[in-house]
């Protein structure tokens, strides 16, 4: 069986005017109900997957400032290992590159950023 993206499905879901054109399509994913708004789930995403755990878009602390390397996770939250993405004025930083995961709360950049740079991170908190 092969196996393709989450959007891959949705996309032949959107485009499919009936049941038998995905299943035809041979994806992994699997008809969850027949209608007008037919659902397509992919089998590699358990229903029991909890989304309240993803954070995007969040700001860690202290601030920028030119001199900071090391920043903790706000909200006195810590996140799952490898799962940390860190963003420096929109752009996706490398990790072990740009960054390194310090510990569970704490990531350190290679390069302070300066006191302009805007730094975000998405995460999965534990």
């Amino acid at each position: 069986m092969r196996t393709v993206s989450t959007a891959s499905i949705v996309q032949k879901a959107v485009k499919a005017s009936s049941t038998r054109q995905i299943a035809a399509s041979r994806t992994s994913g699997k008809v969850v109900g027949v209608s007008k708004t037919t659902k397509v789930s992919n089998a590699k995403i358990g229903s029991n997957m909890d989304f309240s755990r993803f954070r995007f878009h969040k700001t860690p602390t202290p601030v920028t400032d030119g001199a900071q390397k090391a920043f903790t996770i706000p909200d006195s939250e810590s996140y799952v290992a490898g799962l940390l993405e860190v963003f420096l004025d929109g752009l996706m930083q490398i990790k072990d590159t740009d960054y390194v995961e310090t510990s569970a709360t704490v990531f350190t950049m290679t390069n302070a950023p300066d006191t302009d740079e805007v730094l975000r991170i998405n995460y999965i908190r534990t």
